[in-house]
């Protein structure tokens, strides 16, 4: 255990944008609630608490996008990179001369990507939010009769929609992330793009070759499938729907815990042991001298 969490430090030691790209974001959100402005009409709709709370909830959930699309964003170099950098550095022969396994050293990178850099983002993004309102409440940005600038209960039952969606969604892209770390420990040079050219060039020649898209319609479930599950377009207005009326129904129709069912999300699982394996077995007997 001692030897995983050094490694799992030696991640963050080796490559600093896991953390500094998170608090980057996280700053320039608090630069905007020191400096920014908006207005918002007090029409009558705004006056229904319902509303302010609804609106309260959404404006959470959508808080923590920046933050999500600059993690998806590191964890992709990130998992490219970690294994082959080792070796085109000749680190590798350092950690090779240590007590420490590879498996041991795959695990730590495939931990990193997979769930501890996803939780700090989570509780960074939290802890943001409650400055950001302080923030905005103490600068007396909004009138309450018009928006809430806090709402407890919204705030708790928001953070627990994202924790439980941000551990489905890190065990439905494991495979993804595993295979990143396959080929970044396989491949000579140009891990990007043999993660990319492959697939698409499978997808390309079905569809000249046998007129299907049965590969197609596999990789975009696999990409974007978890987030339908969580019914995130319930969230907008439908029909005769105030912003309000939606954004409450649509966030007591969120229940990220139901992708714990799906079976594919397990058999995913499944599959992200297999490749991390396979990983493990790469890096122990890849030589690219």
């Amino acid at each position: 255990m001692n030897r995983l969490l050094t490694l799992i430090r030696r991640e963050f030691w080796e490559h600093r944008a896991l953390w500094i790209a998170p608090l980057a974001v996280a700053a320039l959100v608090m630069l905007g609630a020191v400096i920014g402005h908006a207005s918002i009409g007090s029409d009558t709709a705004a006056a229904d608490p319902s509303m302010r709370q609804g609106l309260f909830g959404v404006a959470l959930l959508l808080f923590g996008v920046p933050q999500w699309i600059t993690l998806s964003v590191i964890l992709w170099f990130y998992s490219v990179d970690c294994l082959y950098a080792e070796r085109k550095d000749r680190s590798i022969l350092f950690w090779k001369s240590m007590p420490v396994s590879d498996l041991e050293t795959v695990l730590s990178k495939f931990l990193v990507a997979g769930l501890i850099v996803p939780l700090g983002v989570f509780v960074l993004t939290s802890l943001t939010s409650l400055l950001f309102c302080a923030v905005w409440a103490l600068r007396g940005r909004f009138d309450p009769g018009v928006v809430n600038l806090w709402d407890t209960g919204t705030w708790l039952h928001v953070q627990a929609l994202t924790f439980v969606g941000v551990l489905a969604t890190t065990l439905w892209y494991a495979p993804l992330t595993a295979y990143l770390l396959m080929l970044s420990a396989w491949a000579r040079r140009n891990v990007s793009v043999w993660a990319i050219v492959p697939p698409l060039a499978a997808v390309i020649v079905e569809q000249i070759a046998f007129h299907t898209h049965h590969l197609r319609t596999v990789l975009s479930y696999r990409l974007g499938g978890i987030l339908q599950q969580f019914h995130l377009g319930q969230l907008f207005i439908e029909g005769n729907d105030n912003p309000g009326t939606a954004s409450i129904r649509g966030l007591a129709n969120i229940h990220p815990a139901q992708a714990f069912a799906n079976i594919d999300l397990w058999l995913g699982v499944l599959i992200a042991a297999a490749l991390v394996l396979a990983a493990v077995r790469i890096r122990r007997y890849r030589d690219d001298t």
